[in-house]
């Protein structure tokens, strides 16, 4: 089958709203996130069930390897794939949902290697197998698209943090979306009617897990109890955020491995428990070097990813954003699913040939669409 016809096979159908499933696998390599969301790809969207799925210990050994080594990838790539399919099924048994309810599945995959500058990424898994493994299309290697065309493939989800707001009242402009995830991104609204700011700000979760697995044999820091009694270090903080890409202005996206590099060249020599309170600071001072790139300040903060639940790394939100954060509770926003969800709804956007990167986002030259569709193999 041709591409554009298994395009047409769904964005040309006459269904005006798809049941879209989002899969979200984090550079912390924890798990993976599943969403259900029904949407039109455009402003319409139900946020339905979701669900996190840790990964096993085996497969995380195995990507940790793989990662290391780049040995194994057949293995690897096989590993993952299936270990997404299973959690799929698992979802849809206990939502008692039926696979041909879904339409499309957004996969994300796992991210081994990110370097806009060699117009390479690579995130790990196989579409068509997955397709075919669970009997649902699929779209999977959403960024590549993009940094074809001289964007940074990266962040994605300013868009759908756009939608979101475009779906309740009483707004205060501009408004910014925080996800910390093992990377850090911004989303900066003006306005409802112009297309966000979107860029990776720095530090999230990963160089905090990694302190946590090296000294505290813990996979992260729970609740961020261990960061919470450390001492911060401000010369370590100032010194990595010296470093010329904090400097660089939007859009620009980083990879973990340059990030782990600078970070530990500058904290190794701290106790590990001011390490991970260094760190869990440094999280929070990154908004306020980004928001220099702005001409005016937020009146209103959405904090999501696995950082809103580290009590240091919200202490530092707190300690300068507390009169204008706001509690993605009151809206039933969920932090943990905000990335699945919207690549469930990239996955509609790609299908129907919908813009869901832009200039001012990645630096592509034009609003562009991406993704690759699989179909199963009975398709």
């Amino acid at each position: 089958m041709k591409t554009r016809d298994k395009y047409s096979y769904l964005g040309n159908s006459k269904k005006k709203t798809f049941n879209a499933i989002g899969l979200m696998s984090g550079t912390s390599l924890d798990g993976v996130d599943i969403a259900l969301i029904k949407t039109d790809g455009d402003k319409k969207i139900i946020l339905n069930n979701f669900k996190t799925y840790q990964y096993s210990k085996p497969l995380i050994t195995n990507m940790k390897k793989f990662i290391n080594t780049r040995k194994g990838i057949k293995s690897t790539n096989y590993l993952l794939t299936k270990f997404h399919a299973d959690s799929i099924l698992s979802f849809l048994k206990d939502n008692n949902i039926n696979y041909k309810e879904i339409d499309i599945i957004g996969f994300h995959g796992q991210t081994i290697y990110h370097s806009p500058n060699e117009s390479w990424t690579w995130q790990l898994g196989d579409g068509k197998y997955l397709s075919t493994l669970v009997n649902i299309p699929v779209v999977s290697n959403f960024r590549y698209r993009d940094i074809c065309l001289g964007g940074q493939g990266a962040p994605l989800v300013g868009i759908w943090h756009k939608t979101l707001l475009m779906n309740i009242q009483n707004i205060n402009y501009p408004c910014v979306f925080i996800n910390v995830g093992g990377v850090s991104n911004i989303t900066y609204i003006d306005n409802i009617n112009n297309t966000p700011f979107s860029f990776d700000i720095g530090v999230g979760n990963g160089p905090l897990d990694l302190v946590m697995q090296k000294f505290f044999n813990k996979s992260y820091d729970v609740n961020g109890k261990i960061s919470f009694n450390g001492d911060i270090n401000h010369k370590s903080i100032n010194n990595i955020l010296n470093d010329p890409w904090y400097k660089t202005p939007p859009p620009k996206s980083i990879d973990k491995n340059y990030l782990n590099h600078l970070v530990f060249n500058n904290i190794s020599n701290l106790k590990p428990i001011d390490q991970a309170a260094t760190l869990s600071k440094l999280i929070s001072i990154q908004l306020k070097e980004a928001l220099k790139f702005f001409d005016k300040d937020p009146k209103c903060l959405y904090i999501s990813g696995g950082g809103a639940k580290n009590i240091a790394i919200m202490e530092g939100f707190f300690k300068d954003y507390n009169n204008i954060i706001s509690s993605l509770d009151d809206n039933n926003w969920n932090a943990d699913a905000m990335e699945a969800q919207a690549f469930a709804y990239l996955a509609v956007r790609s299908i129907k040939s919908l813009p869901y990167t832009y200039k001012i986002i990645t630096g592509v030259n034009y609003p562009t669409s991406g993704g690759l569709l699989s179909l199963p193999n009975n398709h």
